[in-house]
């Protein structure tokens, strides 16, 4: 990707590294994991949520659109205030199995806060004060990993309370401490029985129409463009067990049912 460099000092690879764009470099360049998921998930939920409300005009749309967010998140807050420890039932439950895979751990303790952990042939370490593990996890999620999970148990501790602040209640909390208010119409001027657009003072506007426009041949599109990340199912056919086609279209010869057709002819 870049011409092989020496230098004789870490500050001078620093700056070269700082001038040349890093922020642009292939991923497939650095190897170890730094996200925990890549997905569309949250941008196919939010478009599923207003599939009704995005065909509408824009004016309309933003508003549909805040009384819909106004409920979720009275909602979210309501499940808050119910929750029964500092952190929601979800999380809670992702903390209990990363206990029940990491308290039959081995974990050997070395100074200042550093853990191994042997899984079989393999280890790791676990920095219990930096709150980092090899496998990384730990930073991603904010989450105690099952190799975290192991030592915190061994030295007698909680696994909560290594949980991320972000997740706790008080966070939460914070999170919807503020409020916003719909969008006021009562003085939005009106399309009047005459076309004319009048505001409740009786003051006429000149009224924008939309632009002339040729419609294109054929059906309006309505499917939407897919992200390159999105996963695609895979179709397989019952009767060759191959991938690409169903049994409907498959054509492949079928060595059985020609071996009985011959056989009644």
């Amino acid at each position: 990707m870049f011409p092989c460099l020496n230098y004789g000092n870490t500050m001078t690879l620093a700056k070269w590294v700082e001038e040349n764009e890093p922020e642009h470099w292939a991923m497939s360049k650095f190897p170890k994991q730094r996200w925990d998921k890549m997905t569309t998930n949250l941008a196919e939920s939010f478009n599923a949520w207003l599939r009704n409300e995005r065909h509408h005009s824009i004016c309309t749309f933003l508003m549909e659109h805040m009384a819909k967010l106004g409920s979720m998140l009275v909602k979210h807050k309501e499940e808050s205030n119910n929750w029964k420890g500092c952190i929601g039932p979800k999380i809670e439950e992702k903390v209990q199995q990363k206990i029940a895979k990491g308290e039959v751990y081995p974990v050997t303790p070395f100074m200042n806060g550093i853990f191994g952990v042997s899984i079989g042939t393999t280890f790791l370490n676990v920095d219990i004060m930096k709150r980092t593990c090899t496998c990384r996890g730990w930073e991603m999620l904010g989450i105690p990993c099952e190799h975290a999970a192991a030592v915190i148990l061994s030295i007698g501790q909680n696994v909560v309370d290594f949980v991320q602040d972000w997740y706790k209640f008080p966070m939460q909390e914070l999170i919807y401490s503020g409020s916003f208010s719909g969008i006021e119409t009562h003085d939005m001027p009106m399309v009047a029985n005459d076309g004319l657009v009048r505001s409740i003072t009786g003051e006429v506007f000149l009224s924008l129409n939309p632009p002339h426009t040729k419609r294109p041949p054929g059906r309006p599109r309505k499917k939407r463009i897919e992200s390159q990340f999105q996963d695609k199912r895979t179709v397989s056919c019952s009767r060759c067990h191959t991938s690409g086609h169903n049994r409907k279209t498959c054509k492949t010869l079928c060595l059985k049912c020609n071996a009985v057709t011959f056989f009644h002819d």
